[in-house]
């Protein structure tokens, strides 16, 4: 099967170097979607592989619409297995293979990877999780202990179906919700996280926005 790992990238030119040259050996290809970087810290992935294809936004857009042109490209070039990493380190390229024999074992269409809440997770972040997972249990019956982890899995024939509409960090969060919505398999598998900046990612702002989305969710 045809794997393809779609990477976002917003003035990650320091770290991702690092991160593309461990994950070439565990994929097909690699599509890095640049989301509007500063001209300094643009991706330069050419010389690192021939398997990794940069593509660009002249602005910058979000995550969401970042993952999304990644996996537009990623079902031209033919992809079975379409994986999402973040591009600064966090997530184990070592981790790649678990996430397919997941898939392919047990015929599950969505893998989420989870951290281990609380362990080294700055408290803001364990809090928010924990409460957006049981909000999302109980609105739409998925049983994920991390909601918000950025490295996951799926069959690439199941896209139409997790496919999401914002543009924002809300993004993890509304696969989980369509998981739901169209009853697909899916699974978790523990991972390891190393976290650089315990500053970035999801805001206290970006819960609360989630939260008013899965309400929304809900009534739609």
């Amino acid at each position: 099967m045809k794997t393809i790992v779609v990477i976002p990238a917003f003035n990650e030119g320091n770290r991702i170097r690092e991160v593309l040259f461990k994950t070439k050996d565990s994929a097909d290809q690699i599509i890095v979607v640049d989301d509007g970087s500063s001209e300094n810290k643009k991706v330069l992935s050419d010389d690192i592989s021939e398997k990794i294809i940069t593509l660009r936004h002249g602005i910058n857009l979000g995550k969401g619409a970042a993952l999304k042109t990644g996996c537009l490209a990623a079902l031209r070039l033919g992809a079975d297995i379409i994986i999402f990493m973040d591009a600064d380190g966090q997530h184990k390229p070592e981790d790649i293979p678990r996430f397919i024999k997941e898939i392919e074992e047990e015929n599950i269409d969505i893998v989420f990877g989870s951290r281990k809440i609380g362990h080294n997770m700055p408290f803001m972040m364990t809090f928010g999780n924990r409460f957006l997972s049981t909000i999302i249990k109980f609105l739409f019956g998925v049983n994920i202990s991390d909601t918000q982890s950025g490295f996951r899995a799926f069959r690439a024939n199941i896209f139409d179906k997790v496919s999401w509409n914002t543009h924002n960090y809300s993004v993890e969060t509304e696969m989980i919700v369509n998981t739901g919505k169209n009853k697909l398999r899916y699974s978790e598998i523990y991972i390891d996280t190393i976290y650089h900046d315990k500053y970035k990612g999801t805001t206290i702002f970006d819960g609360l926005r989630i939260f008013f989305n899965l309400i929304i969710w809900k009534i739609i």
